[in-house]
Parts: C-alpha cells; sequence; structure tokens
C-alpha cells in the first residue's frame, strides 16, 4: 500500500477532513506537471490530529510555519507532505465546494477549480522568486485547459481578491500571446 493510500485511509479512520492541492491537484484538472510532495489542505481544529497521524506513519516535521508544516517522509523513496492549515471559516466552505478525484486508485477530494485557481493566486501575492514561475503556469495552463476567460468578471474579481493587479496583468498578456 502506497504512503498515499495509507495517509487517506488513517485520515479517514480518525475522520480528519482534507482536500488534496497543489501538483495533484494540479494534475486533476487537466495540466500534467511533475511533482514531489504531497500538498494537503487541512483545518486549524484538526491541526493536531494531522500532526499526530503523519508521526504514527513515520513522518518527521521539519518545518512549522504556523499555518505550513512540512515533514519528511519515513522513507528515502516517499514523498514528502506539506500542511496548509486555515481557519474552519476558510477550510468549510472549500471543502463543500470540492470535487471528488481518483488519485492513486483513492477517491479522494480536491478544491473546485477556483478554488484552486484562488490558492494559487494567494501563493503568488505572497511567495518567494523561486516559486512564483511554477504557481504563474500552473494558473495559466489551467486557464488554457479549462477554457477560462481572463477577461470575465468573475475571474478579474478572482484576481483582485486572491491575487494582484501586476499578476492579473501579466496573465492577461500571456494568454493573449505577447
Amino acid at each position: 500500500m502506497s504512503l498515499f493510500a495509507k495517509i487517506h485511509e488513517e485520515a479517514q479512520r480518525r475522520r480528519l477532513r482534507f482536500l488534496v492541492i497543489g501538483g495533484l491537484a494540479v494534475n486533476h484538472y487537466g495540466f500534467s506537471r511533475d511533482t514531489s510532495d504531497l500538498d494537503f489542505f487541512i483545518s486549524q481544529p484538526e491541526r493536531t490530529q494531522w500532526m499526530n497521524l503523519l508521526s504514527d506513519l513515520g513522518y518527521t516535521k521539519y518545518v512549522d510555519g504556523g499555518p505550513f508544516l512540512q515533514y519528511s517522509p519515513p522513507t528515502q523513496h516517499a514523498w514528502p507532505v506539506d500542511l496548509m492549515v486555515v481557519q474552519e471559516k476558510t477550510f468549510a466552505p472549500m471543502f463543500d465546494a470540492s470535487r471528488e478525484a481518483d488519485l492513486f486508485g483513492m477517491k479522494t477530494r480536491v478544491p473546485s477549480l477556483e478554488h484552486l485557481i484562488a490558492l494559487k493566486l494567494h501563493a503568488l501575492k505572497h511567495t518567494r522568486m523561486h516559486r512564483f514561475l511554477k504557481d504563474f503556469l500552473d494558473v495559466e495552463n489551467l486557464m488554457r485547459i479549462n477554457r477560462l476567460d481572463i477577461k470575465s468578471a468573475e475571474i478579474r474579481e478572482l484576481f483582485e481578491k486572491f491575487g494582484t493587479t501586476d499578476v492579473y496583468e501579466k496573465m492577461s498578456r500571456s494568454l493573449a500571446g505577447e
């Protein structure tokens, strides 16, 4: 059994809610790109339970940045795990709007396309330069593949709420082929 399956099953057994985010969620929406870790979106009230779950599976925490936790895998060939921790008032509506996905033969949940893009825009707004290009390309390709109109009021509002005007303008130029 894969570590993803073990994490998934153990989370279900402990009644812990989560969404798979990051590269695996991007892949689910049609943009195939490599990823080297498992990214989970969780609720603050379940933070300690998630830390215990990963510890019980042999993971070692190496970064605790409050809302971002990073874990080293128990074996050399397993994927590291990142947790993004948010308040319940943020988590609940995203969980309710999430979509079922089949990842590694497991039925799991990923954010809606709009929420995934919002997460990526938030990352672009607060990112370091080394991550900017990856997240920018994720948003660009998610928009192209899913035929989202950068000029629509809903998309512009998403960029304004979670990203920046500068990122919106760069994305508009990129999608226009400039």
